[in-house]
């Protein structure tokens, strides 16, 4: 006998795999919870683990919480590296003549 996970769609087990989503996709909620791990505010020195608690704690500091930000990337300067072929030749000489 072979398993198989079973959904309810309009009040029937329907398998899994044949079920149609419940929500068409991006109709779902994003949730941000106010729960976090705890950390150490660098304002205060106390631990929070509340976003809220701690967001507010930073801000009666008279601080302001960055690193999200997206820095723009500038375009770095293309490598093109120089030709030491004629410097290899020449230690060669050099090296010759002695």
């Amino acid at each position: 006998m072979a398993r198989a996970t079973y959904v309810m769609r309009n009040g029937e087990l329907v398998e899994k795999h044949l079920a149609a989503p419940l929500h068409a996709s991006g109709e779902a909620p994003m949730i941000r919870t106010d729960g976090m791990d705890a950390v150490r505010s660098m304002a205060d020195g106390k631990m929070y683990d509340s976003r809220s608690r701690y967001y507010e704690s930073v801000k009666r500091a008279g601080c302001e919480i960055i690193g999200n930000e997206r820095a723009p990337f500038e375009k770095r300067p293309q490598f093109s590296p120089s030709p030491v072929g004629p410097d290899i030749k020449r230690a060669i000489e050099q090296l010759r003549s002695r």
